[in-house]
């Protein structure tokens, strides 16, 4: 029982750490954001615009948001709630959108919002395969 609690603990402390990442990232001013968007372009010499890896970055943050809160879901509840996921990943990219208003430059946008959701509903999805598969595993093990 105590083991399950400080991994309930600590997996709360990694949606924390994301959340804040998330934060900073969007605390950057317009300029900043852009310079660090065409840095990994660069990086990637794949060819990609900007604008799409932008795009792909919000999906990416989000969805490994939602993959981390569906763990600390799963180990703070002992089972899975992927709705209750969605509403808490859906809520916080509301509340990024909602914090670029004061930022340099920056805006708050509906499409945002939806790339951050779409990036929700994939990590969950991932989640509940990894799930299925540990818990298939686990079965065959001790099963």
């Amino acid at each position: 029982m105590k083991n399950k609690k400080a991994v309930a603990a600590v997996s709360w402390c990694l949606v924390a750490a994301c959340m804040a990442v998330i934060f900073f990232l969007s605390a950057q001013t317009a300029d900043e954001s852009q310079e660090l968007s065409e840095t990994v372009a660069l990086f990637l010499r794949l060819g990609l615009s900007v604008d799409f890896i932008r795009k792909c970055a919000h999906c990416l943050e989000f969805m490994g948001l939602a993959v981390l809160v569906y763990n600390a879901l799963y180990w703070s509840f002992g089972r899975f709630r992927p709705l209750l996921t969605f509403v808490i990943t859906a809520a916080y990219a509301a509340s990024d959108e909602f914090h670029q208003l004061f930022v340099d430059g920056r805006a708050c946008q509906i499409t945002d919002f939806l790339t951050d959701s779409f990036g929700a509903l994939l990590g969950i999805a991932a989640a509940w395969i990894i799930g299925l598969l540990c818990l298939k595993i686990k079965r065959r093990r001790f099963g």
